[in-house]
């Protein structure tokens, strides 16, 4: 007996470049949140030095608190800059996101952690398993290692307003708030 398809309440938008999906989402929270739904999670933060675009930041969408992700490893390292102590203290933003009555949880990025089996992957699971809907962002890059991560569950959207919306509208019909306040 075949098993019928169940979506997850679960999509990310799937962009081409460094930052092409970060105003959109931003414009699409506040529009969220015009209409009086609950939005957290982690968008990205602005840079910590505007010449050195390496060194990113995270910011929790409710405190407006910054977490630097990355660490200077100087101009000639070809290593990862990724701090990942940065990374797990912003993953709390996250774990706190399953006691609360969110509509949707945002997680920045399914980047080059995820794509290892690292980074916020734990966190997104628990949340869909908690009947959360959640918005990440993802590059071409890293589509195949999404989609792997997400057994094909989940909704690829365009970097459109309008597909936000619509996936937004089906996902309240798919998330299950288990345990939500």
């Amino acid at each position: 007996m075949d098993t019928p398809y169940t979506p997850l309440a679960l999509a990310a938008i799937v962009h081409a470049g460094k930052g092409s999906a970060d105003a959109l989402l931003l414009e699409f929270v506040q529009e969220l949140r015009a209409k009086n739904y609950r939005v957290c999670g982690l968008v990205q933060g602005p840079e910590i030095q505007k010449e050195d675009h390496s060194l990113r930041t995270v910011q929790d969408l409710d405190k407006g608190t910054l977490y630097p992700i990355t660490q200077n490893l100087g101009s000639e390292s070809t290593a990862c800059c990724l701090d990942i102590g940065a990374l797990l203290e912003a993953s709390e933003v996250l774990r706190q996101a399953l006691e609360s009555p969110a509509d949707l949880v945002i997680v920045n990025r399914f980047g080059i952690m995820e794509a290892d089996g690292q980074g916020f992957n734990n966190e997104i699971m628990a949340l869909i398993d908690q009947g959360y809907p959640v918005l990440t962002v993802v590059a071409h890059t890293y589509l195949p290692a999404w989609r792997e991560f997400t057994g094909g569950l989940a909704v690829e959207l365009t970097p459109e307003r309008q597909a936000l919306w619509d996936w937004f509208e089906s996902s309240r019909q798919t998330a299950t708030p288990a345990n939500r306040a």
